[in-house]
């Protein structure tokens, strides 16, 4: 990607965590932003620090995306500011857990919305635009929980499968435009303290495994400009994707059903 692009990035989720970490990354790349995140978590702030370190300019939509209107909000805004949008990286999300009769209405509601329901608005509403550019970028976030079910996480995992697999459906349905559609599908990653509880409450290896928002930012968005439709970060992940895909259901089931039982 080259320096000084007069094109934006779309990234919501951007004001803490990983969102935040693809909002740097991009910046750095002296890549233009909307950043799109809930009111009160330090968007405007963000905005500025970014603004000023970079010399990128910086837009931002404080919104709750869980409100249905809230994805066609973000696009009208930036087709009345003549935002030239060449990238959209959906990143909100939210990883609930439990047993299945245990979750709240609100739980189900936030999985299913954020997961799958925000990511698919938002790419149905900006796909025209980024078919307008010469080169174009879609990376939606899924989790390596995604490639497997996973009890105790059923509904997360179910999410982030749809994720995977609506990520590639549509790479294929764009092939021959100038939009190149990746899915990340990450390991753990220490957003906050509560990720750092649940890795400490499942052991050596998930703690092993995980990345800093910073390094798997930096790796997403470079496999991304690249190309890659499916982007695992991590060799030890992409390892044990491939271990997993060998051992018999059954067992492989027990090993996930231990590993999060009890996990929030």
């Amino acid at each position: 990607m080259t320096a000084g692009s007069d094109h934006y990035a779309v990234v919501t989720g951007a004001s803490s965590g990983l969102g935040k970490a693809l909002a740097e990354e991009l910046a750095r790349r002296s890549h233009n932003l909307l950043l799109v995140s809930l009111p009160g978590t330090g968007l405007p702030e963000l905005s500025d620090n970014l603004r000023g370190q970079n010399n990128v300019s910086v837009h931002f939509i404080e919104a709750d995306l869980m409100r249905r209107e809230a994805p066609e909000e973000i696009a009208n805004y930036a087709r009345e500011q003549g935002l030239e949008v060449d990238i959209l990286i959906n990143n909100a999300g939210i990883g609930h857990g439990g047993e299945i009769g245990e979750y709240s209405d609100d739980a189900i509601e936030e999985s299913v919305f954020l997961n799958m329901r925000c990511a698919t608005l938002m790419t149905n509403l900006f796909i025209d635009e980024l078919k307008r550019r010469e080169r174009a970028y879609i990376l939606n976030l899924g989790s390596f929980g995604g490639f497997v079910p996973l009890p105790y996480k059923s509904i997360y995992s179910a999410t982030k499968s749809y994720v995977y697999h609506f990520s590639l459906a549509i790479r294929e349905e764009l092939r021959g435009t100038g939009v190149s559609v990746s899915v990340a599908m990450p390991g753990p990653i220490i957003t906050n303290n509560k990720v750092r509880e649940r890795m400490v409450q499942q052991g050596f290896i998930s703690r092993s495994n995980a990345l800093t928002p910073e390094k798997a930012a930096a790796y997403l968005v470079d496999k991304m400009f690249r190309g890659q439709p499916v982007i695992i970060p991590r060799w030890t992940i992409r390892m044990a994707y491939g271990v997993g895909a060998l051992l018999p259901y059954r067992l492989l089931m027990i090993i996930l059903g231990r590993l999060f039982m009890g996990v929030d």
